[in-house]
């Protein structure tokens, strides 16, 4: 891992990633187990999960109309699967920084949602299983991802 990962890997643990359930806020945060999500995933028979931002591609600030449009493609791409999705925020503990728009999907295969955070030039998702601790994954920007 280069010292840019390193970075970005501390930037994403300093994040609470807030998904708006109909069983209620639901906080993530990387390195840990979530027995609500894990709760959640029983009730939608999934077993895996991915929390996918669309805002603020490569990690570089955007205007509010940028990041609203980029969502709202998102919104729509996720939408299209036949998979149970909700919408939050990452919220940085950093207080001079925006929450940014995001959704958490069930029963996503890792794989797919790294390649939608890439489409959408992230840098990184979160993703995690059921009885899991939640995980940064990199996206590959290289190809950026298809879907």
């Amino acid at each position: 891992m280069d010292t840019k990962d390193n970075e970005l890997g501390r930037l994403y643990r300093a994040t609470t990633f807030r998904v708006e359930s109909p069983a209620g806020i639901i906080d993530i945060r990387i390195g840990e187990k979530h027995p609500r999500i894990d709760a959640l995933l029983a009730l939608l028979s999934a077993t895996d999960w991915a929390y996918i931002t669309a805002w603020n591609p490569v990690s570089q600030p955007v205007s509010a109309e940028i990041n609203a449009a980029a969502h709202a493609e998102l919104l729509d791409l996720v939408g299209r699967c036949p998979l149970p999705f909700y919408e939050g925020d990452g919220i940085p503990d950093n207080p001079g920084w925006q929450p940014e728009r995001s959704v958490w999907i069930a029963g996503i295969e890792r794989r797919e949602a790294q390649q939608i955070g890439a489409r959408f030039r992230q840098n990184a998702i979160v993703v995690g299983k059921l009885g899991g601790m939640s995980e940064l994954l990199f996206c590959d920007l290289s190809g950026e991802g298809s879907v």
